[in-house]
């Protein structure tokens, strides 16, 4: 991906805003935000859900899924790969999906 601030703008308007969004940046940490994220000149703005480290030699790399999702913003500069990734079903997703499911049998 490209370094300068256009290149990474033009990226991500490729990118489905529908998905989630999987951040690597320079610093070898991950963000993973939920969808309906927004990419503009200056970096990527959403809601991260998680983080991942890769650790180093002595520990292992490690995924924490955030209880609370918090606004996050990432400056283009720091973006080494940006990509989309499904969100993964939650139990209050799917709680909503069997309700309508059981509402449209009756």
């Amino acid at each position: 991906m490209a370094k300068n601030m256009t290149g990474v703008s033009s990226v991500l308007d490729l990118l489905p805003h529908g998905m989630g969004l999987r951040v690597e940046l320079d610093t070898n940490e991950t963000y993973y935000l939920k969808s309906g994220w927004m990419g503009r000149w200056d970096g990527i703005y959403g809601i991260a859900c998680g983080y991942e480290s890769y650790g180093d030699e002595y520990h292992a790399g490690y995924i924490t899924w955030f209880e609370d999702p918090g606004r996050i913003a990432i400056m283009n500069s720091h973006v080494k790969l940006a990509v989309p990734w499904e969100e993964p079903e939650t139990k209050t997703t799917k709680e909503i999906e069997d309700t309508n499911v059981k509402a449209v049998d009756r």
